[in-house]
């Protein structure tokens, strides 16, 4: 599926500001499959400013056109304003394309290898390309599938995997994988569900022979 890249006017201005707050939540599933949620945050100042900058004080977080499966809310949390979205996406390589659509972000590898999820990307914190230069400061989270086998996170909150990126500090690694359970592969549940009902017909058989018998 091809994703129409689709940005929140005022996200676009703020990124010329320093001082948003910026978060992403990926949660990946067996499949591969999944959801990425963004949120930017606004300070009552922030706020302020962009909307004498874009005259839309009415609908600050909207968008004209949000692309199919996008979800934009605005939320309060305390004094502060955050613009929050919300995409599915049905496989690996539509990830891919979430991630693209951000300037900054280097996808080393993101792939699903036998019982493995591997996940590896940069982000470039630091030149003025980067849609991640200006903000003060940036949380990206991760949720895996299976059990953790390795990771460089800041730190691990259940099966969550968090980094908090220092502004401006470069180009930041950011990697895990994981091992998933037996039989939720994509690549293995197919044959082992064949196989159990393999199983079943064989024990259906057995009983009608033994019933035919009596």
């Amino acid at each position: 599926m091809k994703l129409r890249r689709q940005v929140i006017p005022v996200v676009l201005s703020a990124l010329f500001l320093a001082g948003c707050k910026f978060q992403a939540i990926t949660t990946i599933e067996a499949s591969g499959a999944g959801e990425l949620r963004t949120e930017i945050g606004f300070t009552p100042d922030e706020r302020q400013r962009l909307e004498a900058q874009s005259g839309n004080a009415a609908d600050f977080c909207a968008t004209e056109r949000a692309p199919t499966g996008m979800t934009v809310t605005e939320e309060r949390r305390g004094d502060e304003t955050w613009c929050v979205t919300i995409s599915g996406f049905g496989d690996l390589d539509e990830l891919r394309e979430l991630y693209a659509e951000r300037a900054g972000v280097t996808i080393n590898r993101l792939e699903l290898t036998g019982d493995r999820l591997y996940y590896d990307i940069d982000i470039d914190t630091s030149s003025k390309e980067s849609n991640f230069s200006t903000f003060s400061s940036t949380t990206w989270t991760i949720v895996l599938p299976g059990a953790l086998v390795d990771h460089n996170a800041t730190q691990q909150i259940g099966d969550m995997l968090v980094w908090e990126l220092m502004p401006r500090s470069g180009m930041v690694r950011l990697r895990a994988e994981s091992r998933l359970e037996s039989g939720s592969s994509p690549e293995t549940g197919a044959p082992i569900l064949g196989l159990l009902g393999l199983l079943v017909v064989i024990g259906m058989v057995f009983l009608a022979r033994r019933w035919a018998k009596k």
